[in-house]
């Protein structure tokens, strides 16, 4: 169990209506209960007062009807049960403001003041005080209309409309975080981002439907909830709605999400492409080098055998011969033919033509 009680968002424009309507439904039903019980109390003390045989009597008119049954579980009495939304009627445009009698009734009006508090403020701030009223009863004219559809027993409550009002919130404030108090495992105050505590609320309704609810009008409340984010997301689409800085909406988080997927993507892609490019170009050099190789034995293939490294030397330009003495002589190959004397015999020598 939890109760939200403030909305870490940026207000642009004072809540006054969504204050004017928390403050209309609870007056509303301390006069459901002052005024009608009160009225209801007399015209049963004058039935009783009135012989059998009258009381026994159908009633002529539904003036005298001095109440209708809601959820099977309690009535709404006196007056304010012409307001019950109950076929099509003027109830199509009051039943929110009634929360039925004192015992489920105070809790209802509880949970939805709980709800109605941090998000119809949140909302109210954001679309400006005169259409955040045109919206909070228009969501709860669809809810009644969709009841009434799908059922057609007679219900009260602001649950529809809030539940528009929350749809709305997911789509505008969904990072924005909302600090509760926590009944249990034990008694403490936390902040959580507004999402969850909308998930919590939304398996609430399940389980409420699942437990023996009205299904019907808990399915209202989730088809309220999906008009909600339609309607925000519309209003930001056509730019009727502008977030301020500091201010993120669900489509600026998904956006977000498709520029950093893409980022990433690119990223990757990028990578790949170096990737392949290094291996291209280690390919290119493994080919070049057997290239080369190829080259060099074809050339080493091409070459006549027996050849090497000194028949490539070019010839010696010196003539080389022995003197009688034995002593080694060493003359330019342009001397060859002339005489000369031997450096250790002194005798003269003639250099060999070659």
């Amino acid at each position: 169990m939890f109760i939200p009680y403030a909305v870490d968002a940026p207000f642009d424009h004072r809540p006054v209506v969504s204050w004017l309507v928390l403050l209309g439904i609870i007056l509303v039903f301390v006069l459901q209960l002052v005024i009608s019980e009160k009225q209801a109390a007399e015209k049963s003390k004058k039935v009783s007062e009135r012989p059998i045989e009258e009381v026994l009597k159908v009633p002529a008119s539904e003036e005298e009807v001095t109440g209708k049954q809601v959820d099977k579980k309690q009535t709404v009495r006196g007056p304010m049960a012409r307001f019950v939304l109950d076929g099509w009627g003027i109830g199509l445009f009051t039943y929110i403001w009634l929360h039925g009698g004192v015992a489920k009734g105070v809790v209802r009006l509880i949970g939805n003041l709980i709800f109605l508090l941090p998000f119809g403020n949140a909302v109210c701030s954001k679309l400006g005080n005169k259409l955040y009223l045109l919206v909070y009863l228009g969501f709860g004219l669809l809810a009644g209309v969709i009841h009434l559809i799908f059922d057609g027993d007679a219900a009260i409550g602001a649950c529809g409309a809030i539940s528009g009002v929350v749809g709305m919130y997911i789509v505008l404030f969904p990072e924005n975080s909302i600090n509760c108090f926590f009944l249990l495992p034990r008694p403490m105050a936390a902040s959580i981002s507004g999402y969850w505590v909308v998930l919590l609320w939304f398996i609430f309704d399940l389980l409420e439907v699942g437990t023996g609810g009205q299904s019907t009008t808990y399915c209202a409340h989730i088809l309220c909830v999906g008009a909600g984010v339609g309607l925000a997301v519309l209003m930001l689409k056509k730019k009727w709605l502008v977030m301020e800085r500091g201010e993120k909406s669900i489509l600026q988080m998904l956006s977000r999400e498709e520029k950093e997927e893409e980022k990433e993507k690119k990223e990757k892609e990028k990578e790949e492409e170096e990737e392949e490019k290094e291996g291209e170009k280690e390919e290119r050099k493994d080919s070049e080098a057997v290239e080369k190789r190829q080259e060099r034995a074809d050339k080493e293939k091409a070459e006549p055998k027996g050849t090497s490294a000194e028949a490539k030397k070019p010839e010696d330009d010196f003539i080389r011969f022995r003197c009688e003495c034995g002593h080694r002589i060493k003359v330019h190959k342009k001397n060859a033919g002339k005489a000369g004397r031997c450096p250790k015999c002194l005798r003269w020598v003639e250099a060999p033509r070659k």
